[in-house]
């Protein structure tokens, strides 16, 4: 017959026993949640483009409708530089100034660049409203959108021009902040800045380099001065 000793022993050890596996089923369904593969946080990367394309177009829209206002609109000569100074914001000035004036911004003095970058806008602003607030510049329709590598929008519009055919305006908008930017518009194919960068270099030329003769000869074909 057992001791006594003996069957203490074996007690002891059917306790512990019994406790271990206690202790195991208590702690498993805290570890089965773990065990479970978590799904994967949905992206919200492709997102970003669309949301830049929607905001280029409504640019695109605003830009229409400004340009309409201030050629068609029958207002005093304060509410249309409001409105011009709206259609200016729209656009990246110091882009599309540092493009035209290529090399020679280096040259300029600080005072020069604001100057210039201003007078470059109004050029802007000034050819889309020719293009687009004519009476005669019916429909415009607001088309496809795509996004570059870099990030730019480009938005494409078709508006009848003052010849009557239906011309193709390639807007490109660059992210500045908040909003996006207007830092090209393609006429049919012909580019605004490359235009304005031709003929100020042409003008560079003839009046020996001279950046503040630049900015006073295009001041003067502007509707504000």
């Amino acid at each position: 017959m057992a001791s006594s000793k003996s069957v203490k022993q074996r007690f002891l050890r059917f306790v512990q026993l019994a406790s271990a596996i206690w202790a195991l089923a208590l702690l498993a369904p805290l570890a089965a949640p773990a065990a479970e593969p978590t799904a994967p946080a949905a992206s919200t990367a492709p997102a970003a483009p669309k949301a830049n394309e929607a905001k280029a177009s409504e640019t695109v829209a605003h830009a229409r409708e400004l340009a309409v206002s201030i050629e068609r609109g029958h207002l005093s000569r304060e509410a249309e530089k409001k409105q011009w100074d709206v259609l200016s914001g729209l656009i990246d000035s110091q882009t599309i100034s540092q493009f035209v004036l290529g090399e020679k911004w280096n040259d300029a003095t600080p005072p020069q660049r604001k100057a210039f970058a201003s007078a470059v806008t109004d050029l802007v602003v000034q050819r889309l409203i020719d293009r687009l607030g004519s009476p005669l510049a019916e429909p415009f329709e607001i088309g496809a959108t795509r996004t570059l590598d870099d990030g730019d929008v480009i938005v494409v519009a078709h508006v009848k021009f003052r010849d009557g055919h239906i011309g193709e305006l390639d807007w490109r908008l660059h992210p500045a902040g908040s909003k996006l930017a207007v830092t090209d518009v393609l006429v049919d194919g012909v580019s605004i800045s490359v235009n304005a960068r031709d003929q100020a270099q042409n003008e560079l030329k003839s009046n020996g380099g001279s950046i503040a003769q630049l900015i006073a000869s295009m001041r003067n074909r502007f509707r504000f001065q």
